[in-house]
């Protein structure tokens, strides 16, 4: 048999495959993005000399929605690896020259002079200090990525429903809790690109997102028993962290982004993961 199986004997196929990638790509890329921006101040060193007119604002309306885009960057990635499946999963430390591959011709290597490449170094003027800063987000992004997608052929045992369902509610969560801010920004109108980004927003969208997993597992686990209390438990918490809590802080802190609509435009990411979670098989 040329393509591994799960612990029931399926096969893996190749949209399962894609879509594992692309799940894969967005976590890595969120959860990378929030721990070295925080720690090398993004929102800083995207100021610092050229780079003022080189990178967006961390704040702005394109960076805001970068978590949004970075789903069809991982159906691309998805796609390309496919051709690669075989080799991914047959060649010995696979994993290794995956991310071997994708370090030379996708960060140091790359046809067009992009930071911490080698044409980026030779050919612009962005400062060094850039370069050196922004190359461990991307080499650690990369790294696990490579790690987690040669994984995917090679596990003895799949990852279980409930930790599949609960994961991609989570994703819906952390894009659709960007993707609030953005709609009420447009309602506000709020110019993103002059408000100044700060650790309580990475603080909050990382403690919004793994809430959201523990729940959503717990739920799942619960949900054969269908009980009404458990449903009203869990809808009622995501309600509470991803709506009523950034409304009701906006309100407090005197914020540009308050709106009573917050509470109702807030309940999108919701609706999307009670139609992911409550759909029929």
């Amino acid at each position: 048999m040329n393509e591994s199986t799960d612990t029931i004997g399926k096969l893996v196929t190749p949209w399962q495959y894609v879509t594992k990638i692309t799940i894969y790509h967005v976590v890595t890329y969120i959860v990378c993005g929030i721990i070295f921006s925080s720690l090398f101040n993004y929102s800083e060193l995207f100021n610092e000399g050229c780079m003022a007119y080189y990178m967006q604002p961390i704040a702005s309306t394109n960076t805001l929605m970068g978590p949004l885009f970075q789903v069809v960057r991982g159906l691309l990635f998805g796609l390309v690896l496919l051709l690669l499946r075989e080799y991914i999963r047959t060649e010995k430390l696979g994993f290794l020259k995956l991310y071997t591959l994708i370090l030379v011709l996708g960060i140091i290597n790359t046809p067009g002079p992009a930071p911490s490449s080698i044409e980026g170094m030779i050919y612009t003027k962005v400062p060094w200090i850039v370069h050196l800063k922004g190359a461990p987000e991307i080499m650690a992004q990369t790294f696990l990525f490579a790690w987690w997608v040669s994984s995917i052929d090679k596990r003895k045992k799949q990852m279980s429903e409930m930790t599949k369902k609960a994961l991609i509610a989570t994703i819906i969560c952390v894009v659709g809790y960007s993707l609030c801010g953005i709609i009420i920004a447009a309602i506000q109108q709020v110019d993103v690109s002059n408000e100044v980004s700060n650790i309580h927003s990475y603080i909050t969208l990382s403690i919004t997102g793994a809430l959201c997993f523990v729940l959503s597992y717990w739920y799942v686990k619960k949900r054969a028993a269908k009980k009404t209390i458990n449903v009203i438990i869990y809808y009622g918490a995501l309600y509470a962290i991803c709506a009523a809590y950034p409304a009701i802080h906006n309100m407090v802190t005197d914020s540009p982004y308050q709106t009573p609509l917050a509470f109702v435009i807030c309940c999108l990411p919701i609706v999307a993961i009670a139609i992911h979670l409550e759909k029929k098989k």
